[in-house]
């Protein structure tokens, strides 16, 4: 599993992340539009029931889990990658990646979602320069395996490398650009690789063929007062699992309510509530935070 921070809860965006998810890989989706944050959970409820319904998704759902914050330096600051999909617009990226490269880990690799733009601009200003990288998804995302990937004027070998491997594990095909024009599927080049898709996952049994470990624990209890031990059922979760999806160093320790979902530890469940935040899972207001004790 790795650390993924997605920015931008555009069509694409939220795709993206989606897709990270499916993989199993724990995704933070960072957005500064609260409106487009709150609505990515019923977004990625939709492509759930359009994937069952297509035959791309044996689970009832995905095997990571998204995190959804409004708030960039809790969104990367522990990511192994960051995915920048906001607007095409070159200032605003290269606002974007200053920021996010002296929050985000030293050797965190960022990558931004750009159709023409130049890359080495788009990082004039960011730090560490050779962990940056161009990578552009193809719509829909979900069953496509090309991703076009754009080096820019630092971008190292070791970056480049590293992005393979990761995207190659999830059945990725990374390709260059040839010529100046961006790749864009036709809508029949896209059902080819829907069907194909399909075919693939038809011959392993319905199980996601790229991808082995545990399922994460997602952290939700309907109730405290349901008599199940939390602690019993909380063994079986890894320790990344047990994590705050927030701070990342402290342990789940409270409900978040009306929701029940069980994400971060009482300091961040606090600092939600007093800036009027909603839960990281499904963003519902927060109107209240339980204490949960540990034996």
């Amino acid at each position: 599993m790795v650390c993924i921070a997605v920015l931008g809860c555009g069509l694409l965006g939220v795709k993206i992340a989606g897709e990270m998810a499916y993989h199993g890989h724990k995704v933070k989706l960072y957005d500064s539009n609260l409106t487009a944050l709150n609505a990515v959970y019923d977004k990625i409820e939709e492509d759930k029931e359009w994937m069952k319904s297509e035959g791309l998704l044996s689970n009832n759902t995905f095997i990571g889990q998204i995190y959804c914050l409004s708030r960039l330096e809790d969104a990367v600051k522990h990511a192994d990658f960051v995915f920048e999909a906001v607007v095409d617009d070159l200032p605003i990226k290269q606002d974007l990646f200053e920021r996010v490269t002296q929050c985000c880990p030293p050797n965190c690799i960022v990558a931004t979602n750009t159709l023409r733009l130049d890359i080495t601009a788009i990082v004039e200003r960011a730090t560490n320069k050779e962990r940056t990288v161009g990578l552009r998804f193809l719509y829909p995302v979900y069953y496509i395996p090309e991703v076009e990937i754009t080096p820019g004027g630092f971008t190292s070998g070791k970056t480049i490398e590293t992005v393979r491997q990761v995207l190659e594990n999830m059945g990725k095909t990374l390709f260059f650009r040839s010529g100046s024009e961006p790749l864009v599927l036709s809508e029949e080049q896209r059902e080819e690789r829907k069907k194909a898709c399909i075919g693939r996952l038809k011959e392993n049994c319905g199980v996601d063929y790229v991808f082995s470990g545990n399922l994460p624990e997602l952290g939700h209890r309907a109730s405290i007062g349901s008599g199940i031990n939390y602690d019993q059922t909380n063994s079986n979760m890894s320790d990344a699992d047990r994590d705050c999806a927030i701070c990342m160093d402290r342990t789940r320790d409270c409900l978040l309510c009306p929701c029940h979902h069980m994400v971060t530890c009482t300091e961040c469940a606090k600092s939600l509530l007093n800036r009027r935040d909603g839960c990281p899972i499904c963003r519902t207001d927060i109107t209240e935070m339980i204490r949960v004790y540990h034996s």
